[in-house]
């Protein structure tokens, strides 16, 4: 596989991810609709925990891409 298609390809994938973040957030959502202290607690909780390591890992792969795809072309 070219090494330019791997890097961009790392980068979807890791922003694909988004879908998860997604996925809390509307259950986040229906938690506080059904007024569901639990429901809203664990949600948040999944939410902050995720965060972090969403945001790491896209930093990660985007920086690959700018080192190889972009710096390269300089």
């Amino acid at each position: 596989m070219d090494k330019s298609w791997e890097v961009m390809s790392d980068l979807e994938d890791a922003f694909n991810e988004i879908t998860t973040f997604r996925f809390l957030i509307e259950e986040l959502k229906k938690a506080v609709d059904s007024n569901h202290t639990k429901r809203i607690i664990d949600s948040t909780s999944a939410l902050d925990a995720f965060y972090n390591p969403y945001c790491t890992n896209w930093d990660e792969k985007f920086m690959k891409v700018w080192e190889f795809v972009v710096k390269k072309e300089d």
